[in-house]
């Protein structure tokens, strides 16, 4: 695993679809913390529980 990104927080607006979901994802798999800002909250959460599920670790925030 690439490390550059271990035990970084990163965040990420609009981080729940498309380009920021991808994003979110290997990130995650990189090792980084991730904080999530999005404004459709069931993709938010849903990415979440995906990228915990994998075994990384985010937080969600809704963004208006």
């Amino acid at each position: 695993m690439y490390q550059a990104f271990n035990n970084k927080v990163v965040i990420v607006t609009g981080g729940a679809s498309g380009i920021g979901r991808e994003t979110c994802i290997q990130l995650a798999h990189y090792g980084a913390h991730l904080v999530i800002g999005n404004r459709t909250i069931t993709a938010g959460k849903a990415l979440v529980e995906e990228i915990e599920a994998s075994g990384g670790t985010a937080a969600f925030f809704p963004a208006m």
